[in-house]
């Protein structure tokens, strides 16, 4: 066996990224003492914008590639992986309404889950979830108290309570007891 390390790559087909190239625009040029894939931005820009269809990850709701934040950021800086997704929230910068809803569907499951703790421990579970303080401040105000059990019936049908489920018959009105 010889001493030399052998590097294995997915050979790039005719107009297609190999593994390492799509590693770089994904994850961004490697550490110190390693090879870049391409020779300069202007390379890894062109490979950005005729591969980024293919480099988007689908499920990947808020994420962004490396290449996105340095070509197609608006001039965003990196916020960082924990400062992403609401970063680009706020911004009004995801792809369309399905990741919006997607973000702020699991961003209301970790408010909801946090709303059984103390103060000081929702907020960090806020910071945690990455939930923007714009969502905290509207889903924290103060909800509308239920209407009575009577407004929200339908015309003509009383509320079922169990107590006196025997004493009302299904058209509402009450019957009287029997002796």
């Amino acid at each position: 066996m010889s001493g030399t390390k052998r590097r294995y790559r997915r050979p790039a087909r005719r107009g297609q990224l190999d593994s390492d190239a799509e590693m770089e625009l994904w994850l961004g040029p490697p550490g110190p003492g390693r090879e870049r894939v391409f020779a300069d931005a202007v390379a890894a820009r062109a490979a950005w914008f005729k591969h980024r269809d293919h480099l988007r990850v689908p499920n990947s709701a808020g994420r962004r590639a490396w290449a996105w934040w340095c070509f197609e950021g608006h001039g965003l800086a990196y916020p960082g992986y924990d400062r992403e997704r609401s970063t680009l929230w706020a911004a009004g910068l995801l792809l369309d309404d399905n990741e919006r809803g997607a973000l702020e569907a699991e961003w209301r499951a970790a408010f909801d889950l946090a709303q059984r703790l103390p103060a000081g421990e929702r907020n960090a579970v806020f910071a945690w979830a990455d939930i923007p303080k714009e969502l905290v401040r509207r889903w924290s105000s103060p909800r509308r108290k239920p209407a009575d059990a009577f407004e929200d019936a339908p015309i003509g049908v009383a509320p079922n309570y169990p107590e006196d489920a025997q004493a009302r018959p299904a058209g509402g009105k009450e019957t009287p007891p029997s002796e």
